[in-house]
C-alpha cells in the first residue's frame, strides 16, 4: 500500500473484492455469534478460501451463492468462531493415546485393578505406560514400585499421575534407567526421588528431571509410535471444535513432536492451528533458552504452526505438595514447597524475554508462585516499559487476594482449565479453608479488567477423554460442578462463576489475544480467517448443566471442512 493512500480506503476495496466473489460455502438459517466487541449477531455468512467474505441475514445469502458453492441449511443451529485451547500437550498426548486410561477418583485397589486388566490384555505392549492416577490416594509418600511389581512384573511400567508432575514406575523401569540408592536427585527439593527410610528410590517420581531419565531409558518416544497416534487424536480434536491450540510444552516428544507437526501442516493434514512453546523447568535451561527459542522460531515458522512462547514452569501441583505457597501447607503440617525455578534466575529470565518482546507463558498454581509470577512481570516491565511481550499466566489455582487486581493492571491473562473445578477436598485438606476459598477467582479477575482463557490441559484431566471437549469447560465455568450435577457441592466460591458469555469469550476472542492471533481468529468478521464451528443448539438458551452434552456438528479449519456430524449440504 502507498503511503498515500488511506487504510480506510483498502479495506473498503479488499472487503468490496469479497463481497463480489462467488463463495466456496454459505452457511444460512442459524444463530451466527461474531463474539466481536459489539456482540453481533446474523443468519447467515459466507466465505472463500481460507477468508470470511460476508455477514449477514439469509434473505441476502443468495448473492453470495454461485454454481459450485457449497451451501449449509443451518436450520436454527448455532456458528461460533472455532475453539481455541489455551494450554494443551497435543504431542505429548501421542504416547499415551493407547496406555492405560485412569482417574483421580479411583481407589487405590481400582487403580491397581484397571493396571493389571490391561497389562494382562496388552500383553505386547512394552513398556506399559498410563496416566490419570491421583498419588496422594497411595498415601502421602505416594505409590510404590512394589505394588507396580505385584501387578507387571514382566516388564516396565510407567504411570503418569493426573497432574503431569509425577511418575510411578516399577523396578523394571527403574533399573532400565539406571535409578538406585546411589542415583543423586536431580534438584533436590524440587525435582527428586521418592526414597525409603533407608534412601532407596520407593518407584514415585516427583516433577519432570526425575520422570525423564525413565521415558529416555524406556524409549516411549519414537518417530513412528507419535505418526500412528497423531492423525485420530487431531481428528478427535476436530469433532470437539477444536480448531486453535497453544501447546504448552513438548516436554517428551520434543524436536520429534515438533517434526511431526510441521510435516502435517505441510502434508495438509494438520486440522488446527498452533502456537507452540519452549518448556523450562529447570534453572540450567534458562541462561540458553531465548537463544534456543529463537532457533525454534526460525525452523518452525508457518501460519499453522510456529514456536514462539517461552514456558516456564515455576512450581508443580497441590496432590504432590510441590505448589508454592505463601504460607506453608496444613497437610504435611509445617511442608514448603520449593520454586522449580527460583528468584532471581526467573525473574532475570522474565525480563529478558521482555527486552526480546517474546512472549510468556508462566505455570503457576500456588498463591506464592503466582504472587512470583505478576512481581516477575511488573518488574520486567519497569525495566522495559515499551516492550511488546505478552504474558500469561496459567492454572492460577490458588490466588491471593491481594494480587486479583494485578491481572489487569499487568495485562497478564489469567489462564486455567475449569474441568478442575470439582469440589476440591485434597485442596481443603493440605490448604484450609481460607486459601480453598482463595481457588479460581476468574469472575474477581473480569471485573478488575483482566483477560480469562480457558484450556484443557489435556492429558492431565480430572475427567478423562471428556476433558478435551471445550463444552465441558464452559459448563464447568458456569456452574463450578461437576458436569451435568446439580446436586454436588459448588466448588468455592460461587461468586466466581462465569456467565456463558464470558466463558465462550475465554475459548474464542480472548484466547486468541493470548495467541496473538487477535486480528486472525477468535471472531467472526468479514477478512478473518475461516476457523468456524457449527453446533447443535444454541450454548446461551441451553440448561447450563446440560451444555456439556452440545454436539459440534461441522467444523471448519482455515476454510476447510475438517470435521462433519452429518452433511445437510448441497451444491448448485
Amino acid at each position: 500500500m502507498r503511503a498515500s493512500q488511506s487504510p480506510w480506503m483498502f479495506i473498503g476495496v479488499l472487503c468490496s473484492q469479497f463481497a463480489l466473489a462467488e463463495a466456496d460455502w454459505v452457511l444460512r438459517g442459524g444463530v451466527i455469534y461474531s463474539m466481536d466487541d459489539k456482540a453481533s449477531h446474523y443468519s447467515a455468512m459466507a466465505f472463500k478460501g481460507n477468508r470470511l467474505t460476508w455477514l449477514g441475514e439469509s434473505e441476502a445469502a443468495e448473492a453470495q451463492i454461485g454454481p459450485d458453492t457449497q451451501i449449509i441449511e443451518l436450520e436454527g443451529r448455532t456458528v461460533l468462531p472455532g475453539f481455541i485451547d489455551t494450554h494443551i500437550h497435543s504431542m505429548d498426548t501421542l504416547p499415551l493415546v493407547n496406555g492405560v486410561k485412569l482417574s483421580p477418583y479411583d481407589s487405590p485397589e481400582v487403580v491397581l485393578e484397571t493396571i493389571a486388566e490391561h497389562a494382562r490384555t496388552h500383553p505386547y505392549q512394552n513398556p506399559l505406560l498410563g496416566s490419570g492416577f491421583l498419588a496422594p490416594a497411595f498415601g502421602v509418600d505416594g505409590p510404590t514400585a512394589a505394588q507396580l511389581d505385584a501387578i507387571v512384573p514382566d516388564r516396565p511400567a510407567l504411570i503418569i499421575d493426573e497432574g503431569g508432575h509425577t511418575g510411578w514406575a516399577n523396578t523394571l523401569a527403574l533399573k532400565a534407567a539406571g535409578i538406585s540408592r546411589d542415583t543423586p536427585d536431580p534438584l533436590p527439593g524440587a525435582h527428586f526421588f521418592q526414597r525409603d527410610e533407608k534412601g532407596n528410590p520407593t518407584g514415585w517420581l516427583v516433577e519432570g528431571a526425575a520422570i525423564d531419565p525413565v521415558t529416555e531409558a524406556l524409549g516411549v518416544i519414537s518417530e513412528e509410535a507419535l505418526a500412528l497416534a497423531a492423525p485420530d487424536f487431531f481428528k478427535e480434536m476436530s469433532a470437539v471444535g477444536l480448531t486453535g491450540a497453544f501447546d504448552a510444552g513438548m516436554i517428551d516428544t520434543g524436536e520429534l513432536g515438533r517434526q511431526l507437526a510441521l510435516k502435517m501442516v505441510e502434508a495438509g493434514e494438520f486440522p488446527v492451528r498452533m502456537v507452540a512453546s519452549l518448556y523450562v523447568n529447570q534453572p540450567e535451561q534458562l541462561s540458553t533458552a531465548l537463544a534456543t527459542l529463537a532457533e525454534l522460531n526460525a525452523r518452525y515458522h508457518h501460519p499453522l504452526f510456529n514456536v514462539s512462547t517461552l514456558k516456564l514452569s515455576l512450581d508443580g501441583t497441590v496432590e504432590a505438595k510441590t505448589a508454592v505457597m505463601l504460607d506453608p501447607y496444613i497437610l504435611p503440617e509445617g511442608h514448603e514447597a520449593r520454586p522449580l525455578l527460583p528468584n532471581p534466575v526467573m525473574f532475570d529470565a522474565v525480563a529478558a524475554a521482555h527486552e526480546a518482546d517474546v512472549d510468556l507463558h508462566l505455570h503457576a498454581i500456588g498463591d506464592g508462585a503466582v504472587r512470583s509470577a505478576l512481581d516477575a512481570v511488573e518488574r520486567a516491565k519497569r525495566l522495559h516499559p515499551d516492550t511488546d511481550s505478552r504474558t500469561t499466566i496459567c492454572h492460577i489455582e490458588i490466588v491471593s487476594p491481594d494480587d486479583v487486581s494485578r491481572f489487569g493492571e499487568l495485562g497478564a491473562v489469567a489462564q486455567t482449565t475449569p474441568t478442575w473445578f470439582y469440589y476440591d477436598t485434597l485442596a481443603l485438606r493440605y490448604l484450609g479453608v481460607g486459601r480453598f476459598n482463595q481457588m479460581y477467582p476468574l469472575a474477581s479477575i473480569l471485573r478488575h479488567g483482566g483477560k480469562v482463557t480457558l484450556g484443557s490441559d489435556y492429558p492431565v484431566s480430572w475427567i478423562g477423554k471428556d476433558a478435551l471437549n471445550p463444552m465441558f469447560n464452559i459448563e464447568m465455568a458456569v456452574t463450578r460442578q461437576q458436569a451435568g450435577n446439580p446436586g454436588v457441592p459448588v466448588q468455592a466460591r460461587v461468586s466466581e462463576r462465569l456467565s456463558v458469555d464470558q466463558a465462550i469469550r475465554a475459548h474464542t476472542a480472548d484466547a486468541a489475544w493470548q495467541l496473538r492471533l487477535e486480528d486472525q481468529i477468535g471472531t467472526l468478521e468479514v477478512g478473518k480467517l475461516a476457523d468456524i464451528i457449527v453446533l447443535e443448539r444454541d450454548p446461551y438458551t441451553s440448561d447450563p448443566y446440560k451444555i456439556h452434552t452440545i454436539k459440534v456438528d461441522h467444523t471448519f479449519s482455515d476454510g476447510r471442512l475438517v470435521f462433519s456430524r452429518a452433511s445437510p449440504m448441497y451444491s448448485r
